[in-house]
Formats: C-alpha cells, structure tokens, sequence
C-alpha cells in the first residue's frame, strides 16, 4: 500500500471523523474526542449504510459497560447516546447483522429474575415502523453454554460466530431452521497458555480476524508485566480454516489490541488499542504534560482506531 493512497484516503476520511496520517502507514484515530475519548471505548459495529455506530464504553472497576450509538450527520458523528436497550446491566461486543435487522450483543443482565454470572448472548430485533429495536431476548441455552458467551457475529447465510466461554475460542453454530447447531470449534484450537477474546468474522466467511492473548508471538512493550491481547488473522482453506497469522504494526503494538470489526464496504479494520504517549516514550512530562495526557486520548485506556483495510494482507 503506497503512501500517497493512504493520504489520498485519509483526506476524505478527515471529514468524517479521522485524523491525517503523517508520514507513514498508521493507525488512524477513530472520530477524536466523540467517540475514541479520555474514557474506555471498545468494539464496535456500523450499520450497513455505515451511518449509525455502535460501540462500548466501559469502566476500569467494577467492569461496567453500556453500548452507545452514534450518527453521522453532516460528515460529523453525532454526541453518542446510550442505547435504548442498554444502560442498566453490563452490555457490551454489539453486533449488527448483515441486513441491518438484527442487533445481537453480549450482557450480564438478569435470566429469568436471577443474576447473572457470566456473560450471555442476547439480540434485538429492528422494528421497521419505529426504525428502533425490539424488547431484547436471549439466545438458547444452546449457544450460551455453562460459562456464557460473547463477541456474536452473524455471516450472511445465518451462520453465528461468538467466543465460547467454556471453550475460550471462537465458535460457529450453524442456522438450523429457526435456529442453530450445536457450536463447533472455528479454526486451529489453542495453544495451551492461549485465549481467543473475540473475533470479527467476513459475512462472506472468507476471513476471520482474532484477538488473542498468550501467544509468544504477540509484540510486548518494556513495561509488559503481563501478557498483552493482540490481532490474528485466520483465512478460509476449503471448509476449514488456516492457522492464525500475527498481523504487522501499525495494526498491532506493545499495548492491548482487541475487538477488531471491518467497514460494511470493506476499506477499512477497526479496533481497539491500549497504545498511546505512555508506551511510546518521548520527552520527559511536567506536571501541565502529564495531567493533560492523563485526560486525553491516548492516556492508556482503550481508544478505537482504523487503519486501510489493505494492511492486513488478507486477499480477497
């Protein structure tokens, strides 16, 4: 991917919510300070006109998170909002599906009046009268297992792909009449010492791209006390999957990479990264410095970024 593509596409892209590139391929900050903030965004799914937005915003402690929708108006995307179905109980991976009539998404509301353990898979439906969403539902038992679920992704021909938390990987049930099969394992199983958080899956099924966590193979910063979350990519081999490929900067770094998504059209990978002035050490801060990047993007807490979808090296 040539330089003078990128900046041919990031011009058009300025109006809509990005930041320029400078003088190399990079990660692009997603709409600076409405959506990617001072605070914890993650995930994310567009409509299929790619002109409403759905994605997460959470807490460091105790984990609560509420999915936040916004519009884009007048090349600008909007003040976000919670979403009618969420503020209440921790919700978050949202994912819409390829036709734009369904909504699924992952909480820890209440089943059937008792709390919630883990995380379950729920869906809401869009009601083309109101242009809004249906009252939520869970999903079957089925899908949800033991240890709940999470990260659903729904490919054209119906077919559901989530992350198993008893399995730690991603799955897919099959669409079975009203529907669907039991899971099966999507891909290579784990390495031992590895977890699969989450995936986006190409509605065509010719892709998969994965956050992983555990792989020797993940890129680590000086201060990496602990293993860091990174993007893989998994290409479709006849009816099975090839083996996971790390995925190169700028899309990963030393910092946490996590739920990855694709444009409607294509162009471009979104995700989520932990990166910012604090791994990437420059001149020393005064206190002025210091407290303004302890309250701006970039402060360490997750921001949503994208970058030319060409980048990752998937043919298609």
């Amino acid at each position: 991917m040539k330089y003078t593509r990128l900046v041919a596409l990031a011009t058009v892209g300025a109006t809509l919510g990005f930041l320029p590139p400078h003088a190399a391929p990079h990660a692009e900050l997603f709409a600076p300070n409405v959506i990617s903030t001072r605070d914890y965004e993650r995930d994310g799914t567009f409509s299929p006109d790619g002109k409403t937005f759905y994605f997460t915003k959470r807490t460091i402690w105790p984990y609560f998170s509420a999915i936040c929708v916004s519009h884009l108006q007048g090349g600008r995307w909007s003040e976000p909002e919670v979403a009618p179905f969420s503020g209440q109980y921790p919700d978050a991976t949202p994912s819409i599906s390829p036709d734009g009539s369904r909504i699924y998404f992952a909480s820890r509301r209440p089943i059937n009046g008792a709390p919630s353990q883990f995380y379950n898979l729920w869906v809401a439906e869009r009601n083309a009268r109101s242009d809004g969403w249906s009252e939520p539902h869970r999903l079957p038992d089925a899908i949800n297992g033991k240890e709940g679920s999470i990260a659903p992704v729904e490919t054209r021909d119906g077919s559901l792909y989530f992350v198993s938390g008893e399995a730690g990987h991603v799955v897919v049930a099959k669409k079975a009449g009203d529907g669907w099969s039991a899971p099966t394992i999507a891909g290579d199983s784990n390495a031992t010492g590895t977890v699969e958080l989450s995936a986006f899956v190409d509605p065509a099924q010719r892709f998969m791209i994965v956050t992983v966590i555990g792989r020797d193979d993940a890129l680590h910063s000086a201060e990496g006390v602990y293993p860091r979350a990174d993007l893989y990519a998994r290409t479709r081999v006849g009816d099975g999957w090839s083996p996971l490929r790390h995925l190169d900067a700028p899309i990963n770094s030393g910092a946490d990479e996590l739920s990855p998504f694709v444009s409607p059209d294509g162009r471009y990978l979104y995700f989520t990264s932990e990166r910012g002035v604090f791994t990437e050490h420059g001149e020393p801060f005064d206190y002025a410095k210091l407290e303004g990047a302890l309250h701006a993007t970039g402060n360490g807490l997750g921001d949503i970024y994208r970058v030319d979808f060409q980048l990752t090296g998937i043919a298609r």
